[in-house]
């Protein structure tokens, strides 16, 4: 008779459990960090902008389950009225980012069309920010839509970027209690490489912000 390994599998489980607890604190953590202390609103005529951050699109463009889970986040964390701002380039394929989550709020999440704005360039997280400085130079609030150390890292970039605008900051719905198992702790994984890659990038303040030139691309409306 084979005997069960019951020590082993305690410990394993155990491990497992203690893997899952960090991955949720950390993105708790992260949830709620490089917020300001005390939000400013903009213009009295300015909407509620929501960020959506574009990420590589499946080669035949269908949306992905990232692309899908940031769009959602999006929807769950928006104000009545709205204009989501969805940013991203053809990173992958000939569709860009933008395009692909875009139709996917409208077809299946329910976004109006008119509550729908493309910024179909951008291939970098500091691109996503600073090719969107049109709706966001002109929003009362803003909110950054992706998963939760990502969004982090672009509120930080909107800190340098401009001081101003990250002070109409408001919080997202990106930390849902147990919403992704085991792919929280992948994801925080992934991000903070990604981060710590970025790092790299010359500092917005030493001129980052001027070799990229918001005003020289057109904003496009959505199309089903």
């Amino acid at each position: 008779m084979i005997r069960m390994p019951w020590r082993a599998l305690g410990v394993a489980a155990a491990s497992g459990f203690a893997l899952l607890a960090f991955g949720e604190t950390q993105a708790w953590r992260a949830s709620r960090a490089d917020y300001p202390a005390r939000p400013e609103t903009g213009p009295a005529d300015g909407r509620d902008i929501v960020l959506v951050l574009g990420f590589r699109s499946r080669p035949d463009g269908r949306v992905n389950a990232l692309q899908a889970w940031r769009t959602r986040i999006a929807v769950r964390s928006a104000p009545a009225g709205a204009l989501f701002v969805f940013s991203g380039g053809a990173v992958r394929g000939d569709e860009p980012e933008a395009d692909v989550m875009a139709r996917y709020g409208l077809t299946r999440l329910g976004i109006r069309s008119a509550d729908v704005a493309l910024e179909p360039h951008a291939s970098s997280t500091l691109e996503n920010l600073t090719l969107s400085l049109p709706w966001l130079t002109d929003a009362a609030t803003i909110r950054i839509a992706s998963n939760t150390a990502h969004a982090r890292r672009a509120r930080q970039y909107l800190r340098e970027l401009d001081p101003a605008l990250w002070r109409r900051l408001r919080r997202t719905r990106d930390f849902v209690p147990l919403e992704l198992g085991p792919l929280r702790l992948a994801l925080t994984f992934y991000d903070f490489v990604a981060g710590r890659a970025a790092a790299r990038v010359p500092s917005l303040r030493r001129g980052g912000r001027d070799r990229l030139s918001p005003g020289s691309q057109r904003p496009r409306s959505p199309s089903r």
